[in-house]
């Protein structure tokens, strides 16, 4: 994503260490605020403050590759997932997407299932068809419900929409150590990261295979969501660890 901020006391502690793809001598330090809004989702503290994440005691790792302005060109988005394969990440949460993808993002996807990576992409907010690397089979792509359990106006939806989860105002960490209310599939996505961390944490091992099934086995459908909006639909944590 675009980074995580080092020093967010909500992150402190399962922050253990990332890489920046886009300048690789520098930190993977969060200067738009996207990334760590993620990572609160994902990992927040339990602490009574601020905001807790689905999973907060697992270990934390930020891979930058997107920049200040929240761009990023393939070769970098590449270069990060392909880092994910090499330091044997368990779950890679990716918030980000374009309308078309390529042989190299195929390759990188395919890279990461053959290397154990559980793939959670956003679908992205064209309210058309799923993007990229959400789009390919080896990738979990994540859709966007609302607060009234409804499809998110601008969620991509399509045949390869895995799964739904919160996408509208979820409150979370931000730079500079505070916290920001945003909307997208890129606020769902980190929802079944955190879920997925918990199916690895119960079933070791989990293949990516699994941890797709894991999550639609755990899922209920929401009333009046197409299927192409909603996969398997909203999966829950206590089913998932059963």
């Amino acid at each position: 994503d675009t980074g995580i901020d080092m020093t967010h006391p909500e992150l402190s502690g399962i922050l253990k260490g990332g890489w920046n793809a886009i300048s690789t001598a520098a930190t993977f330090n969060d200067d738009n605020g996207h990334g760590t809004h993620c990572a609160g989702t994902i990992a927040a503290k339990d602490d009574d403050k601020g905001v807790v994440g689905v999973a907060p005691a697992i270990d934390l790792y930020g891979v930058k590759v997107l920049d200040a302005n929240g761009s990023g060109t393939f070769d970098d988005v590449i270069a990060g997932m392909l880092w994910a394969v090499e330091n044997k990440m368990e779950v890679a949460s990716m918030s980000l997407g374009a309308n078309q993808g390529n042989q190299a993002l195929a390759d990188a996807v395919e890279a990461m299932r053959k290397g154990g990576v559980i793939l959670i992409a956003a679908a992205g907010n064209s309210g058309r068809a799923v993007g990229y690397p959400a789009a390919y089979p080896g990738a979990i792509a994540v859709a966007a419900s609302d607060s009234g359990d409804k499809l998110a106006s601008f969620s991509s939806r399509g045949p390869t929409v895995a799964v739904i989860a919160p996408g509208v105002a979820v409150k979370s960490t931000y730079m500079g150590g505070g916290y920001d209310t945003l909307s997208g599939t890129s606020m769902a996505t980190p929802h079944v990261a955190g879920l997925t961390a918990l199916y690895v944490a119960t079933h070791k091992g989990a293949t990516p295979e699994q941890a797709r099934a894991g999550l639609a086995a755990a899922s209920t459908k929401l009333a009046g969501v197409p299927d192409i909006g909603q996969g398997a639909g909203l999966p829950t944590a206590d089913k998932l660890v059963r």
